[in-house]
This record gives structure tokens, C-alpha cells and sequence, in this order.
């Protein structure tokens, strides 16, 4: 939690940084407007690596993660009727860890699969701002009205950035979390299953 807040801390610094910057390069009229164009498309640019940063924490497939979870509701539902002679100690702690991995993948599949659609809308919606940044929809700098739009709309979208990696950063902890126990106890829980069938 402490990294997680340390990495929010920066890329808010990081943030700041570009804002401060922003708003002292606006507030002087000296500066061409050419070169306050170009500052805006270098916000466009640190919503595209934040947004790489947010789909690079997209390391597990999420039709996999729901296939894992499908089939292990399956499992568990087969493994109440394990006969009790199969079902020794050794056999029952692999059963508790497997149902504690199930549990996880069933409480975050609806969130990941949220997430990536926002990350997927996020995309879109960051491509539309440098879209409107090249066709000087926001002028070249000089009308205050429009740059102020540039302002919020860069914010709206830096603030739904912010919370997606946030989010993707727990996903990412959640799964990393549980794989090893997943490929240790699934093999032999689902073995388990299997050898009741016959």
C-alpha cells in the first residue's frame, strides 16, 4: 500500500509539475503561441505513457482469469461429494487454498473487467484530445476561453487516469498474489475431481 501510494504521490508531483508549468508559460504573453501548442500536445503525450503504464499492469488475460473461474466454481461444487477417503489432510488444506483462490478471482473479475473497458474508453477519449490539440481546436494558445477547456479537459482526463492506475496497480497485486498458489493447488484439486468421476 505504501509503494502504491508513493507511485500516486509522484505521478501527482509529476502532475503538478506540468500544470505549474502550464499555467506560468499561459500567463506569459511573450511566449509564441507555437510553443504553448506544443505544450499542450506534451500533456496529450504524459496521458498516453500514464495510459501505457496502466495497461502494461493488464499482465493477466481477463478471458483466462474468467475461464480459471468458471471452472474452478465446477471443481468446487464436484469436490463435496470427494469420497472422505480421498479427502485426507494433505487434500483438504489444497482444497481451502484452492476455494481462497477462487474467491479471488471471482471478487475481482467484475472489477477488472470495469477497469479495462475504462482503460479501453480512456484510450479513446485521449486520442480525441490530441486529435483536437492538432486540428487547433483549442486555438494556438492565445484565447484564454479555449485554452481554460483545454485545461479541464486534460484534468478530467488526468484525474480518470489517476484512478485507473490506481486500480489496475490492485488487480495487478491481487493476481500476481495468488498465482503461484493457483498453479501449486489446481493440478491437484482438480486431479482430485477427476478421480472421483471414475
Amino acid at each position: 500500500m505504501v509503494g502504491l501510494q508513493g507511485k500516486v504521490a509522484k505521478n501527482l508531483g509529476i502532475c503538478l509539475l506540468f500544470v505549474i508549468l502550464f499555467q506560468s508559460s499561459c500567463s506569459n504573453s511573450s511566449e509564441s503561441t507555437p510553443e504553448k501548442q506544443a505544450l499542450m500536445l506534451q500533456h496529450s503525450d504524459s496521458l498516453w505513457q500514464g495510459h501505457r503504464a496502466v495497461t502494461s499492469l493488464f499482465r493477466y488475460k481477463l478471458d483466462v482469469i474468467n475461464e480459471r473461474k468458471t471452472t474452478m466454481k465446477a471443481t468446487l461444487q464436484q469436490l463435496k461429494f470427494a469420497s472422505a477417503d480421498q479427502m485426507n489432510e494433505e487434500n483438504q488444506a489444497n482444497a481451502v487454498k484452492y476455494e481462497a483462490v477462487y474467491r479471488v478471482y471471482r471478487d475481482i473479475i467484475e472489477t477488472y473487467t470495469q477497469t479495462v473497458l475504462r482503460a479501453e474508453e480512456l484510450y479513446y477519449s485521449i486520442k480525441g484530445l490530441e486529435k483536437q490539440i492538432k486540428s487547433n481546436a483549442y486555438g494556438d494558445g492565445s484565447d484564454a476561453a479555449k485554452l481554460k477547456q483545454f485545461k479541464v479537459e486534460y484534468g478530467a482526463l488526468k484525474q480518470k487516469l489517476d484512478v485507473l492506475l490506481v486500480d489496475a496497480n490492485f488487480i495487478d497485486r491481487q493476481l500476481t498474489a495468488v498465482e503461484p498458489a493457483y498453479q501449486t493447488v489446481s493440478p491437484k484439486v482438480e486431479s482430485l475431481v477427476e478421480k472421483n468421476e471414475l
